[in-house]
């Protein structure tokens, strides 16, 4: 366990002999039916459970039922925290009856509700009769209730908005319940400023669902401050309500959500099964990166978070391969989600190889793509595929039957008028074209030889343009039309295939 600076002390003169910032504890059950009772490793010396579980852990799970806690009158869950405000306002002011309702009034309508029930021999044989309420807490907890400010009550409202104010409520709650129990054995006090400090871990499972990808990413920084202490709203109601200054602060999240991932490596924890079925958990904060790499990974880890949820990724430089491997895999009848395959943009070629290190460090099966003229610096990288032409753009060029390139332009560009200089190269291998129909059907009417030879002398004018519009929609809409897939794509996602299926 490691130790804080504020906590170092608090387990008196037990530490790890090597290091004063963590104790080595020893969990022990002798039967399932003793409790569990800790040790110091190194001297045996028992510690009370009482000092272990000043750790004090907030759990949230998604499958709690908003609807059946957000409510100042529902003392469950975080209910209670809700009507803990409204006990502590009764208990600060000097409130009477009349400050709520006119009793007279009450008890007007009462006489004429009981007139009601009393004619059912029930309530006349259990003396049971309509009462005005006379606690002013359950009074007050009746009468005001959670809205926007449309006036629609919470219950109305979405899901996510339900959602996000009960997680953050958790914590609340939690420390409530301390507050009643044993929150002064819980305080850690810093020496130097005073200031009361309590530690939490928060554990939150699938946070995510019913938010939308923003509210997701804001949720998870909004917690982040508060555990860091960064909100000065939270932190003025933990001083207010339970006199706590500081948090110290932890939080564990199961989520299936890369929105939810922070831009951190270190801070991913990776739970999956090796080759012989074995569970294997995998640590940010073990994995020993060189400095260049490291950099290199940081930069580009918020566009690459999806990778650490797939069986296999495949890695590629640019957006144009972004775009068509979806298409290429359709073609190949291949279903890449089916078989928990994603394919990620690294940003660039140097990017790369850093982000298989990482990835296998995590143990998630990858293959990358690279342009041909990095061959001679990555030559032997498991798991490596580079171009056969100079680029994606040339493997593409030349896996196009000139007629389909045609076909590409006049179809997704009927406005283009670039695809009239086939007139002129068409005429200069004495191949006549009607300009007043379409191209593509023409040149598909010619023989394989001229149809070759009218590619070979486009080539040095098509290439520089796909070159030169690099995108996700280029990708995406020349590998509808190619001809063949390029081999080093079928290859690259057969092997992704390959690798899917042998996980286990």
């Amino acid at each position: 366990m490691g130790l804080s600076e504020l906590e170092q002390g608090f387990f008196d003169d037990l530490f790890d002999p090597n290091n004063r910032e963590e104790i080595n504890l020893v969990a022990i059950q002798e039967s399932p039916d003793e409790i569990i009772k800790f040790q110091h490793q190194e001297t045996q010396t028992a510690i009370h459970s009482s000092k272990v579980k000043c750790v004090n852990y907030i759990n949230y799970d998604s499958l709690r039922n908003p609807s059946s806690e957000l409510s100042f009158s529902n003392n469950r869950g975080v209910g209670k925290f809700l009507h803990h405000i409204i006990v502590k306002y009764l208990r600060n002011g000097s409130l009477q009856d009349s400050d709520f309702v006119i009793t007279e009034k009450i008890d007007e309508f009462i006489i004429g509700v009981n007139q009601s029930l009393q004619k059912i021999k029930s309530f006349r044989d259990f003396s049971v009769q309509a009462v005005r309420e006379e606690n002013n807490e359950n009074l007050l907890a009746k009468l005001i209730l959670l809205a926007d400010d449309n006036n629609r009550t919470l219950e109305n409202l979405g899901y996510g908005v339900q959602f996000s104010i009960i997680i953050t409520l958790s914590i609340l709650e939690r420390l409530l319940s301390l507050s009643q129990q044993r929150l002064d054995r819980c305080i850690v006090e810093d020496s130097s400023s005073g200031e009361k400090c309590i530690p939490v871990l928060i554990g939150l499972d699938e946070p995510e669902i019913h938010l939308h990808p923003y509210a997701q990413r804001s949720l998870i920084k909004y917690l982040m401050r508060v555990v860091n202490n960064d909100d000065p709203d939270f932190s003025s109601l933990l001083a207010e309500i339970f006199q706590i200054d500081r948090l110290l602060g932890q939080i564990i999240v199961v989520s299936h959500s890369p929105n939810i991932l922070l831009n951190d490596y270190r801070q991913f924890l990776r739970i999956s099964k090796d080759d012989n079925g074995s569970m294997v958990v995998k640590n940010g904060f073990d994995i020993n990166l060189d400095t260049a790499t490291e950099k290199q990974l940081l930069k580009n880890l918020p566009y690459v978070k999806e990778a650490f949820f797939s069986k296999v990724v495949i890695l590629v430089e640019g957006d144009s391969e972004l775009g068509a491997f979806p298409i290429f895999s359709e073609k190949m009848n291949v279903d890449l989600d089916e078989l928990g395959i994603s394919v990620v943009q690294a940003g660039s070629a140097d990017s790369i190889p850093p982000l298989m290190k990482l990835l296998n460090e995590f143990g998630i099966q990858n293959i990358g793509v690279m342009d041909a003229d990095k061959r001679a610096s990555h030559s032997g990288t498991p798991n490596l595929f580079f171009t056969q032409g100079e680029d994606f753009e040339e493997d593409m060029y030349d896996s196009f039957n000139i007629a389909d390139y045609a076909k590409y332009l006049e179809e997704e560009f009927p406005n283009y008028t670039k695809v009239n200089f086939f007139m002129g190269k068409a005429r200069s291998i004495s191949v006549p074209l009607d300009p007043q129909n379409l191209i593509h059907p023409q040149l598909a009417s010619l023989s394989s030889d001229k149809n070759q030879e009218l590619k070979d002398i486009s080539k040095q004018d098509i290439l520089p343009t796909l070159r030169k519009k690099k995108s996700l929609l280029l990708g995406r809409d020349l590998s509808k039309y190619v001809t063949v897939i390029p081999q080093v794509y079928r290859d690259l996602i057969q092997k992704a295939v390959e690798l899917s299926n042998n996980v286990k």
